[in-house]
């Protein structure tokens, strides 16, 4: 893509960018429309959440991962399934950019193949040819990353759906949702609470957002590293992205919600996994399957998850007694 060259005030500068990809059309729109999604497709995004909508509009907000930081920013979005076709807008933009915008456009080519167009408006707060040529290099090194990481996640997901694994497990708590919420988000003190925590080295990546770099004892013996993205939504969700990642899983994301029940706390931790084919056999030997493979996370995540709802129960149930 070759940069803005117009010197024009106010002027709109659009670009397209392409990929071919070996799933359909109708997959990679359902992936892309449901926010949902979006930290399984995108490796930069830490959390997206829907605000607001009704179905056709929707006000939606992302954590974007750059470095050590996180950003959040705020999309208006329009989606069009019979066009299979997303349009959005960026509601406040940072110099030197004053607007932005642009569509997901998911064109079929066969029954399992698509061409996805993402297009970009764009207009500039500067006329300074500098400026502009920074944003044209941007948006083209973004929206190639962007392609790539959809028709990646897009391709495995149509390849095999039992790839995607989804794990929770529930636990009720005779304690308040404040000291429940409390035992989560205090990560750092993990070590001292969870067995199976070796270490936790925690700092801050922005508005309620938390880096943590930790080491957990395996059910095999083994101490296995972990970095881990929080974005920490006060005394009731805590969601996190693994950036480091084992030789079986590609993507593996997550929750914790805790919600008042009654005079108690029903606090859940969700997965979402997303399998590594090239992984399974490093992991569990040649002659072990998706199936197999999608066994092992869930009972090596559950046993996790259990462990840390109860060391949270007994946190919590325990300030309640005062002691």
């Amino acid at each position: 893509m070759s940069a803005p060259a117009s010197t024009a005030p106010g002027e709109v500068h659009e670009v397209e960018h392409r990929a071919e990809v070996a799933a359909p059309a109708a997959l990679v729109y359902g992936l892309l429309s449901d926010v949902a999604h979006g930290p399984r497709l995108f490796p930069n995004i830490a959390h997206m959440e829907r605000f607001s909508g009704d179905g056709t509009t929707e006000r939606v907000g992302v954590w974007l991962m750059s470095g050590d930081r996180v950003f959040p920013w705020v999309a208006l979005r329009v989606l069009r399934p019979a066009e299979l076709r997303i349009d959005y807008r960026q509601e406040t933009t940072q110099a030197p950019v004053a607007d932005m915008g642009g569509s997901w456009v998911v064109e079929p080519r066969s029954e399992r193949t698509c061409l996805v167009r993402l297009l970009h408006d764009c207009r500039p707060a500067s006329t300074d040819p500098a400026v502009l040529k920074f944003i044209a290099e941007t948006l083209d090194r973004n929206s190639t990353a962007e392609l790539a990481a959809l028709k990646e996640a897009a391709e495995r997901e149509a390849a095999d759906e039992r790839l995607v694994v989804p794990i929770e497990d529930t636990a009720r708590i005779d304690g308040s949702v404040e000291d429940v919420y409390e035992f989560l988000s205090d990560a750092a003190a993990w070590p001292e609470r969870i067995p199976h925590i070796v270490s936790v080295a925690a700092r801050e990546g922005g508005d309620g957002v938390q880096l943590l770099d930790w080491v957990t004892h395996t059910e095999r013996g083994v101490d296995h590293p972990s970095k881990v993205v929080r974005v920490c939504f006060p005394s009731e969700r805590i969601v996190y992205r693994h950036l480091l990642l084992p030789p079986l899983a590609a993507v593996h994301t997550g929750a914790y919600t805790v919600t008042a029940d009654g005079d108690g706390t029903l606090v859940s931790s969700r997965h979402t996994v997303v399998l590594s084919p090239s992984g399974i056999a490093s992991v569990l030997g040649e002659g072990a399957d998706v199936v197999a493979a999608g066994d092992f996370t869930r009972r090596a995540l559950s046993t996790s998850s259990t462990e840390v709802l109860a060391r949270a129960k007994e946190f919590a149930e325990r300030r309640r007694r005062g002691g």
